[in-house]
């Protein structure tokens, strides 16, 4: 009967013990990757392609070219495009009609999109937006589904030259998240269902759509024919 009762309170004790173990590190999880905050009921979207705070390469009121993303830095095919896209801008960047746009898409199936996208803005406010997205995007098996992406990201940070704790406190408390959940709710209006989701616009401000990974080859060679239009007009030939 000693015996019977002893091992009764040895699964009673170990079962405490083992859910203490759990408990602490459901704690420890939730530290290292704080949940996003409720969206605000002021925050409604709109069929609108840039914001004034949106993230860009050039001005949106001299490009006569525009190439806006709705990008998700968790989403695996956005990480595909990303060497692609890097292409384009990198070759256009200097030039005056060209303009690239970021815009949060964070979709509910990938956990460490809010985060990633607040690490982003975190970085936005030390002037290393573009930056930030090429270290998530080259990384992304890294910190994709890790229970502590934020040490992954304050790693990227140090890379970039950052106040590692400024960045590290701004994107922990979502603190610039407001801009984010605006791009949600303007992409939500616009239609989106996917990332990445492209739109491309003439000096007119005449819009083409171009979604996923396969359009990405048809869209840079109307990128390329596109420039080579603005550019021959700017120079008066």
């Amino acid at each position: 009967m000693k015996n019977k009762q002893f091992w009764i309170i040895a699964v009673v004790v170990i079962a405490l013990v083992g859910f203490g173990f759990y408990l602490a590190s459901k704690s420890t999880d939730t530290i290292s990757n704080p949940q996003p905050p409720a969206t605000s009921d002021s925050i409604k979207g709109d069929k609108v392609y840039i914001r004034d705070y949106s993230h860009m390469t050039g001005d949106k009121n001299v490009a006569k070219v525009t190439l806006i993303e709705f990008g998700d830095f968790e989403c695996p095919v956005c990480g595909t495009t990303y060497p692609v896209i890097n292409d384009i801008v990198t070759k256009y960047k200097a030039d005056s009609n060209f303009n690239y746009v970021f815009r949060n898409f964070p979709l509910p199936q990938h956990t460490n999109a809010p985060i990633s996208a607040s690490a982003a803005e975190a970085a936005a406010s030390q002037g290393k937006y573009f930056e930030m997205i090429g270290q998530l995007y080259t990384n992304q098996d890294e910190w994709s589904g890790s229970v502590d992406p934020v040490s992954s990201f304050t790693k990227y940070a140090q890379n970039l030259g950052l106040d590692v704790n400024k960045f590290t406190s701004d994107t922990t408390s979502y603190k610039y998240y407001n801009n984010v959940q605006q791009d949600l709710a303007d992409g939500n209006a616009l239609g989106l269902n996917a990332t990445p989701t492209f739109y491309l616009l003439d000096a007119s401000g005449n819009a083409t759509q171009f979604v996923g990974a396969g359009d990405v080859g048809k869209m840079s060679s109307q990128i390329d024919t596109m420039m080579v239009a603005a550019d021959k007009v700017s120079s008066g030939k």
